[in-house]
């Protein structure tokens, strides 16, 4: 077995596409999920380019596996699905020996810490289990929560409509990162049940990340963010939850609306107030040509999953974070 920097392109896209055939997101494209063209225009980016390394396993002349990873300063990120072979999963020794060369190669660069992102769908957790042991294996472990994402077409949402006189939504009122921010931590951080599940998010446990992550969202930096996304829920006129987000577009996807923030304050909540902001983002996010609707939460945010799932959300995808330091 030979390990080799890959220096030609079309050849590596060719092996790289014999390898992530059968996978259920190279086959299918999901909204909401890795997409092989996104990726592929990603990677010939990135190729050549400083600090972004293409492998190539060889075996009697033949290429038999291929491993990405880009490192930047002091950390390194491997590509998700990565180390890969032509014939998928069927021998772990060559994905051994890619992931070994890898870590030798980003120590002696000085790179202390290499991370990679574990993603399968929610009801198939098998389809990464050969990748979950093998970094576990090289002493990978998990750096923060293991989260998952939901989905929902915005055409099959189901009537949510609450009727409670006391409780009304803003949405024409303008709000600042800095009052969102306030909010953030009054909804993610203030008791103990939602330390213990966010206190590793510092964009909204944090007072200052919350607001220059909110002011990020808000000026545009992940997508448009229409103001009409970024809602105050009252109750008898006081706050008592808000929600905002952005517009995902990529000419391979749908148009796909992110919901980010949403909080509801410890005294407000198991009134439908969440729901209610959720049902009114999908009214706002429609009017803006989206066709589909994702958001993300830790797993063990039992209450947020049930209470998106309420609202016409499908759980999607798990994604688990893994580090080593070297």
């Amino acid at each position: 077995m030979q390990i080799v920097e890959s220096v030609d392109w079309p050849s590596y896209k060719s092996i790289w596409q014999k390898c992530m055939k059968e996978y259920y997101w190279y086959k299918n494209d999901p909204v909401f999920d890795w997409n092989k063209y996104e990726e592929l225009e990603d990677m010939k980016d990135d190729f050549g380019k400083p600090g972004n390394i293409f492998l190539e396993a060889h075996d009697d002349e033949k290429i038999v596996g291929v491993l990405g990873f880009r490192h930047r300063g002091r950390l390194a990120t491997l590509r998700r699905w990565e180390p890969v072979t032509v014939e998928p999963q069927s021998d772990l020794r060559i994905h051994q020996e890619l992931l070994t060369y890898s870590l030798n190669f980003l120590s002696e660069k000085g790179v202390e810490r290499v991370r990679v992102l574990i993603k399968h769908p929610a009801k198939n957790p098998k389809v990464t289990g050969h990748l979950l042991t093998l970094f576990s294996e090289n002493d990978f472990d998990r750096y923060q929560p293991d989260s998952i994402d939901l989905v929902t077409r915005l055409d099959d949402i189901p009537d949510t409509s609450i009727e409670d006189n006391r409780i009304s939504i803003d949405s024409e009122t303008p709000i600042d990162s800095e009052t969102m921010g306030e909010y953030c931590i009054r909804a993610y951080g203030t008791t103990p049940e939602d330390l213990t599940i966010h206190s590793f998010d510092e964009s909204v446990t944090d007072y200052r990340t919350a607001v220059a992550v909110i002011g990020s969202i808000m000026n545009g930096s992940f997508g448009l963010a229409p103001k009409e996304f970024f809602k105050i829920a009252y109750v008898d006129e006081k706050p008592a939850g808000f929600i905002g987000g952005f517009i995902s577009e990529s000419k391979h996807k749908p148009v796909t609306g992110i919901l980010g923030p949403l909080g509801v304050f410890p005294e407000y909540r198991r009134r439908g107030i969440g729901v209610m902001l959720v049902s009114e983002l999908f009214k706002s996010m429609k009017e803006h040509r989206c066709e589909y609707s994702a958001v993300g939460t830790p797993l063990a945010n039992t209450n947020a999953i049930k209470m998106y799932q309420k609202a016409g959300y499908k759980t999607n995808c798990i994604l688990i974070h893994l580090e080593k330091t070297l």
